[in-house]
């Protein structure tokens, strides 16, 4: 009995001492994996925790409250520090509730956090690697969401002005020596072009990464078709955030933002939530009177008040359906808007007149295509510099079957982090780190690795033709004239996992290769022979289709792919566009001809003055150029190009509805596509090859 009493006395004490050291355990130690590339020497060793983290509102000028999170360095000599500024949508950090004691250990075992508080945004590896290198942090909720105060919608110039406001609040605190820099991916990049159009003095450099330059087709109606299955997605994933929500069961997990204040003074901040219990059971906003775990009734109940202001916000979907063509205007509360208040490549002109130095990063794979369009409208007038590379919209790193199929070396995320210090320390610290010296655009080419240019496209791209031909051929001879007819399959999904997401389901990953093999077979299909050499493209695919239909209107999808030896067919871009937008205007019409867009691509007015109801009536054929989302990807010698057509990529876009009524696949009427070939009606694919 005794020997039973000193093994579980023993054990106890074991577990005694394991929880104390466990208390003061800070969690892995962080080493960024950049496998060489942007490898930077100051980052060989990041201190975990030397900061201390603050919180409080900071108030605008019409009173809303703005949640802040301050980061702040420790331990060292200067007391003043170059700031990074981030303004999110999306919680700011995030209070798990009901967390088991085992998940409180692991917690603490991999992120050195026992929770239930977490710093979502940015994350432990970027909030250590900034602050143990001397940087403050300030990462704000956008009004109308997180803890803050007020109602919003989405991209209003409102938030603008605060991104604005909470700049110059930031440059007047004690702890901050002026210099500020911003960094943050898609709506948290669209804040900081917004705000730096209007040159801040404060505001030396900003980071954006993953978004586009135009709002309307590439975030809601690529091609001038409906992007169903993302407005739903990210409609559904913005509610849940901005009101709080807690919810395991989202495509991406939802839980409430930090509260900033502790009104009942106890310590805890998880209390500070009310409960869930009426009602839905997502939500605490659909409730009346709060309730609170502890009981203890609160006499501002502010958390629970600025959430329930957040039921004002006029949410995605609801702009959505009222944004039918791209010159509509909007009613947003008191404003009228139009597309010159929210789109990125309005905010260029003031981007290039305050000369700030811009670090993009991009993806092959994201939805938001025209980061290439930004980075090459300002690069003649700021120090640009891009990065892309075979991402996603999510996750924030290379995805691991990608990783995989392509070799990748290194974690993208550190190579990316690594790259903004050195950037931030060039122009927020004034280090002559060689930053300057560094080629303007990074790219990551599957199958072959980095690669350095001085512009977008490289110059050492040309384009070559590969023309249309019979027998399902795309060769470079010219081809032998007729017509190919192509019954349309409504079913077609471009959709590569179990859930059916792809590239423009922005609000979701897709966690496998996009593989096309088997979904070309609901496409019309044109493939060259197996190349006798590898061949690289680089740059903005192009292709010219002479076409007619037996429908008035259709909607056209094109997909690049590569077939391997073995008959496997892999994605590398595409393009879609409803036939009724087939007339062709000036590119640098999409900026009211404010400056000049680079590249020079085709472009589609989409204003409804430009839209033809029946580019098809009466058999007449025209002709439709488009262009393909941007890559790099190199072929290798055996491999064939393949160009597949669909006339719909069902539940990701909306089917044309004056074919399939109600937007039901079951009411679809037959729909042929004629594509017409020959020298006199050339229908042809042009590739940026590198010379």
């Amino acid at each position: 009995m005794k020997l039973i009493k000193y093994l579980l006395g023993g054990l106890g004490l074991l577990a005694i001492i394991g929880l104390v050291a466990i208390s003061f355990y800070d969690g892995p130690a962080i080493e960024l994996n950049t496998a060489g590339q942007f490898d930077y020497a100051p980052l060989k060793n990041i201190q975990l925790n030397q900061y201390e983290k603050k919180k409080q509102y900071v108030a605008m000028p019409d009173g809303t409250q703005i949640a802040s999170n301050i980061f702040l360095p420790t331990g060292q000599q200067d007391k003043a520090f170059p700031t990074i500024f981030i303004f999110t949508p999306y919680n700011r950090s995030m209070v798990i509730p009901n967390m088991k004691w085992y998940e409180r250990l692991g917690a603490k075992a991999m992120m050195g956090n026992w929770g239930p508080v977490f710093d979502a945004i940015p994350t432990r590896k970027t909030i250590n690697t900034l602050t143990s290198n001397g940087y403050a942090i300030v990462v704000a909720d956008m009004r109308g969401t997180g803890a803050s105060s007020g109602y919003t919608s989405a991209m209003s110039p409102a938030i603008k002005q605060d991104g604005i406001d909470m700049i110059n609040w930031i440059a007047d605190q004690t702890w901050c020596n002026g210099n500020i820099g911003m960094q943050g991916p898609s709506y948290l990049a669209w804040i900081q072009l917004a705000i730096a159009s209007e040159k801040p003095a404060a505001l030396k450099c900003i980071s954006p990464a993953i978004m586009g330059s135009d709002i309307y087709t590439e975030a809601q109606k690529q091609g001038g078709i409906l992007m169903t299955k993302w407005i739903e997605n990210f409609d559904v994933q913005l509610r849940l955030l901005n009101l709080n929500a807690s919810d395991l069961t989202n495509t991406i997990p939802v839980f409430p933002a930090e509260p900033v204040i502790d009104e009942d003074g106890d310590g805890e901040i998880l209390d500070e939530i009310p409960l869930y219990e009426n009602g839905d059971a997502r939500f605490f906003t659909d409730d009346e009177t709060p309730q609170y775990a502890d009981g203890v009734v609160r006499t501002q109940n502010q958390y629970f008040k600025n959430s329930k202001d957040h039921l004002k916000n006029i949410w995605t979907k609801e702009v959505v359906d009222k944004w039918q063509y791209r010159d509509d205007k909007m009613m947003v509360y008191d404003d009228t808007l139009t597309l010159r208040d929210v789109n990125p490549g309005f905010f260029i002109p003031g981007i290039k007149a305050s000369k700030i130095p811009v670090l993009f990063s991009g993806g092959w794979f994201d939805g938001f295509e025209g980061i290439t369009k930004l980075f090459g409208s300002i690069q003649d007038s700021n120090p640009a510099h891009l990065v892309m590379t075979p991402r996603f919209h999510v996750p924030m790193n290379i995805t691991p079957s990608y990783r995989q199929f392509f070799n990748y070396q290194g974690a993208y995320e550190d190579q990316i982090l690594s790259l903004q210090m050195r950037f931030f320390d060039f122009y927020l610290k004034g280090e002559k780190n060689g930053f300057d010296k560094i080629d303007p655009v990074q790219t990551y080419t599957p199958f072959k690795g980095w690669e350095s240019f001085q512009n977008w496209p490289p110059s050492e791209t040309a384009y070559e033709s590969y023309f249309l031909d019979a027998n399902n051929k795309l060769g470079k001879e010219a081809p032998i004239a007729g017509v190919d007819n192509y019954t349309v399959d409504f079913s077609h999904q471009s959709s590569y996992d179990a859930e059916g997401d792809n590239r423009w389901n922005m609000a979701a990953m897709t966690d496998t290769v996009m593989v096309r093999t088997e979904l070309d077979k609901k496409c019309i299909v044109y493939e060259t022979s197996s190349l006798e050499s590898a061949l690289q493209i680089t740059g903005h695919p192009l292709i010219e289709l002479q076409l007619s239909a037996n429908q008035p209107d259709a909607d056209i999808y094109v997909y690049l792919s590569d077939v391997d030896e073995n008959g496997n067919v892999y994605y590398v871009a595409e393009s879609q566009l409803r036939a009724g937008w087939h007339k062709e205007t000036p590119d640098d019409e999409q900026v009211d001809y404010l400056y000049d867009v680079k590249p020079d691509l085709p472009w589609h007015s989409f204003d409804k003055a430009d839209f033809d109801p029946q580019p098809f009536a009466n058999g007449q054929r025209i002709s439709i150029k488009m262009d393909f989302t941007p890559t790099s990807w190199l072929f290798k010698k055996g491999h064939k190009i393949r160009l597949s057509i669909a006339g719909a990529d069902y539940t990701n876009f909306e089917l044309h509805p004056t074919i399939c009524p109600d937007n039901e696949l079951n009411n679809c009427q037959e729909t042929v596509l004629s594509i017409h070939r020959g020298k006199s009606s050339l229908s042809e694919l042009q590739l940026p090859v590198l010379q």
